[in-house]
């Protein structure tokens, strides 16, 4: 859950040291002001302020998350004053391609903000890294959400997010070994679950962690690397899934995270050298990047 609105009520509390001017400025009531600060409470778990005669005292702990988090909310809020004051010659239909699962999971809160503007209308194409960069290469699509890095010289680009990369096993063969040294020989014992037959995001786990190879038997390929959670919450095999896709189910004990935590994928916003030059282009890349892993630095504010 994004805690963005919530962070930026804390912000202006703890700037303007009273509620009620808070309110104020924030075009609030007061009522929704506090219900903001309680929530951020909620979340820290501990008491951000001391009510005092004239208005409200922080904490430490306020101290601590304005220092962490304050610096960033005015970085967004300077980004959005910037793409409102655009012209209006940014109208148009905007392609953007992506891996579906990053799309659906992490990238909806830019994406929506984007056609809020209500200037840009948006046909998403989904695909694997090489479906991505033809999209690129033929003008299908003029901006692309990769995890990889652009090797090419056509191309132009700005990390957007990185994802972290979990050993995950199905819950019944997962805690039979949860008490146990985890390695690649014990895991070759085991069947895996891949998003295709080359074993991508599960070699380079393997390579980095214990730098062996994979010789799991593969179980399923599963080309939408969205339901290879289900397949493995039915109960087959293990697989190595980024964070964002089974941090759910492993909260609520569906999968069991095994091993170290894995090496660190970069997404990447790429387009080709030139398209900036169409304000169209020019203003959703503005867009998504004003809102790149907006869910990081509203849920984890430390």
């Amino acid at each position: 859950m994004s805690y963005l609105t919530q962070l930026k009520t804390f912000v202006e509390v703890y700037r303007s040291g009273n509620i009620t001017r808070a309110a104020a400025r924030l075009h609030m009531s007061q009522p929704a002001v506090t219900s903001h600060i309680q929530a951020m409470e909620h979340i820290v778990g501990k008491e951000l302020f001391v009510r005092k005669a004239r208005g409200v005292e922080p904490t430490a702990i306020a101290d601590d998350l304005a220092l962490q988090v304050a610096s960033h909310i005015d970085t967004l809020e300077q980004k959005v004053a910037s793409i409102r004051s655009r012209a209006s010659t940014d109208h148009g239909t905007l392609h953007l391609a992506g891996p579906a699962e990053y799309l659906s999971f992490v990238a909806g809160p830019a994406l929506a903000n984007l056609l809020q503007a209500d200037k840009v209308n948006l046909v998403i194409h989904t695909g694997n890294k090489n479906n991505t960069y033809q999209l690129l290469e033929d003008d299908v699509a003029e901006l692309a959400i990769t995890a990889s890095e652009p090797t090419d010289g056509m191309y132009e680009y700005q990390m957007l997010d990185k994802e972290r990369l979990i050993l995950v096993m199905n819950r019944v063969q997962g805690k039979l070994l949860g008490g146990k040294e985890i390695t690649a020989s014990l895991l070759n014992q085991h069947k895996v679950v891949s998003y295709d037959e080359q074993l991508p995001l599960i070699r380079r786990y393997f390579s980095e962690v214990f730098n062996a190879p994979c010789e799991s038997p593969v179980a399923a390929i599963c080309p939408d690397i969205r339901a290879i959670s289900s397949i493995l919450k039915a109960g087959i095999g293990y697989s190595v899934l980024p964070d964002y896709l089974c941090k759910e189910a492993i909260a609520k004990g569906e999968l069991i995270p095994l091993g170290r935590s894995g090496p660190e994928n970069e997404i990447y916003l790429v387009w080709k050298k030139g398209a900036l030059r169409h304000p169209r282009v020019d203003f959703a890349k503005d867009v998504i990047m004003a809102f790149a892993n907006i869910n990081y630095l509203a849920s984890y504010p430390g």
